[in-house]
């Protein structure tokens, strides 16, 4: 035999052999995978593949889907080879519990966007995530000395007057506004005053500067797709990815323009301090204060401003969508605010300790909250080595436990048989007891311990001054009831076209 035939046999061996390798070692990983977690039911083809939940999220439509699977399945369902999702707020107390032994999962590694570290967000390690959070929280509480409240006021303010001057008028003859941006354009107008101490002007001038909210409402929805997908995530988050095809400070738009932004101030303050500033203190202050560097200022400022962002503008929208298809329920919100300015138990503007001590607003709130949620499923936590009994299941160690917030604050055995219903009365009508329980699961939504959201403080502040101002001046209607607006979801919600006229309505004038 020659020599070349000899190579050449050797080559037409060997493909077929590292087809079959290959293969093998596929079946086997797969089985080994599948064995591990048979003892919990869910859909066939999540069990042995990431493709079910993959079409699942690519659906847009994972608000629904997370319902029905988890009806479907039970209090634990196994929605990939690693991955099972929850929605019991026992279980979710214990793993969030400081001696748990739970970590961050796998999904977390998604959500890195800098190649050269991550944000809170992203950390992994526990260790340093608690390090970073004591830094990073501090601005967010008294000790910070930031007045979100002035910041809020302000934007509130200039969101009343663009309704004013713009779109209000009599009997809804007014012109229409896409509610759904302009609650966007507040914000992120809001986040990023309280964050580098100016906000960027999207509201005022119906403009998305730096093309942000548009490129942030593509990506996010790719970025929580490859999220729950474990090689799809390495190497979407990877340095070296990040490094070549991620956002720069040399951008032009979208994300990469706003780190540009961002570095500048951050090499501002870092080069200048306070001299020559006409602004007031803000996050920045307190981060430098604290000793981050240069680089971790920019990575954090470029979580809060999406962070904050698409949080509380969801809840927003879902509140005033649920209010405004529930006639009795608004009348009801419209005569609390009305009895409190007679009584003088209000101001203007309306202060957020004041917007507190109105009973039916915080039910009301709590409720537009429970009904759409900030977000659907994810932030999974590790089962530590030994595994764990959750929902009466043994879960091995290393397995990912998904968060079912849709459901979970859907729970019948939490907020009755008519979950599915709005009706603010649920946390009226009940004892302390119960009322207290309802609300430590609605919160859930933040998270929960160690994992709390930095921004809820900041958050319930916007809800409450918001939803007061706006309704202590104007009415409002929705311009299609039959479809009044256009609702997706992945992770979190992508809401537009949520098409509303104003009606002048002061409520001295009812």
């Amino acid at each position: 035999m020659s020599l070349d035939s000899t190579t050449w046999t050797f080559k037409d061996a060997a493909l077929p052999a590292l087809a079959t390798a290959a293969l093998l070692w596929y079946l086997s990983t797969t089985l080994t995978s599948y064995f591990r977690l048979r003892n919990i039911p869910g859909p066939p083809l999540a069990s042995l593949s990431y493709l079910w939940i993959l079409l699942k999220m690519q659906s847009r439509q994972m608000h629904r889907i997370a319902i029905s699977t988890q009806r479907r399945y039970g209090p634990i369902v196994r929605i990939g080879p690693n991955e099972v999702l929850v929605y019991d707020p026992e279980t979710l107390w214990h793993i969030n519990a400081p001696r748990s032994g739970y970590g961050r999962g796998g999904w977390y590694e998604g959500m890195r966007f800098d190649p050269y570290g991550h944000n809170l967000f992203s950390e992994p390690d526990t260790a340093l995530h608690d390090a970073r959070k004591a830094q990073i929280s501090a601005a967010f509480t008294a000790r910070g000395g930031i007045d979100f409240e002035g910041v809020v006021n302000a934007h509130v303010a200039v969101l009343v007057d663009l309704l004013e001057r713009k779109y209000a008028g009599n009997s809804g003859s007014g012109k229409a506004m896409d509610f759904g941006i302009t609650v966007k354009y507040f914000s992120t107008d809001v986040t990023t005053h309280a964050c580098l101490g100016k906000p960027w002007g999207d509201l005022p001038t119906e403009t998305d500067m730096f093309h942000f909210i548009e490129d942030a409402d593509a990506f996010t929805p790719f970025m929580h797709c490859v999220g729950v997908v474990p090689f799809l995530r390495s190497f979407f988050a990877s340095r070296a990815f990040l490094f070549v095809a991620g956002p720069k400070v040399t951008d032009k738009r979208g994300l990469g323009q706003f780190l540009g932004e961002a570095n500048r101030e951050v090499e501002k303050r870092f080069r200048d301090g306070a001299k020559g500033r006409s602004y007031q203190r803000d996050m920045l202050d307190d981060w430098i204060k604290r000793g981050l560097t240069p680089a971790e200022c920019r990575r954090e400022a470029a979580l809060q401003v999406p962070a904050g962002t698409e949080t509380i503008s969801t809840i927003i929208r879902g509140t005033m969508l649920y209010l405004l298809t529930s006639p009795l329920v608004y009348r009801k919100l419209k005569d609390e605010i009305a009895a409190a300015i007679k009584s003088g138990r209000i101001s203007s503007p309306v202060t957020n300790d004041e917007a507190k001590q109105l009973p039916y607003l915080q039910a009301v709130l709590n409720e537009g909250m429970r009904m759409v949620p900030a977000t659907t499923i994810g932030f999974s936590k590790r089962v530590p080595k030994g595994g764990d009994t959750i929902c009466g299941k043994f879960v091995p160690g290393g397995t990912d436990v998904m968060v079912n917030f849709c459901e979970m604050v859907r729970n019948r055995k939490v907020f009755g048989e008519d979950a599915d219903a709005f009706r603010p009365e649920r946390f009226l009508e009940c004892d302390d007891v119960m009322r207290s329980r309802m609300l430590k699961v609605v919160d859930l939504s933040f998270g929960h311990g160690r994992w709390m959201c930095v921004g809820k403080a900041l958050a319930w502040m916007e809800l409450n001054k918001l939803f007061v101002e706006l309704l202590r001046k104007f009415d409002f209607q929705i311009v299609n009831p039959e479809e009044p607006w256009e609702c997706h979801s992945t992770t979190s919600f992508h809401i537009e076209k949520f098409w509303i006229r104003v009606v002048d309505a002061p409520v001295d004038d009812t």
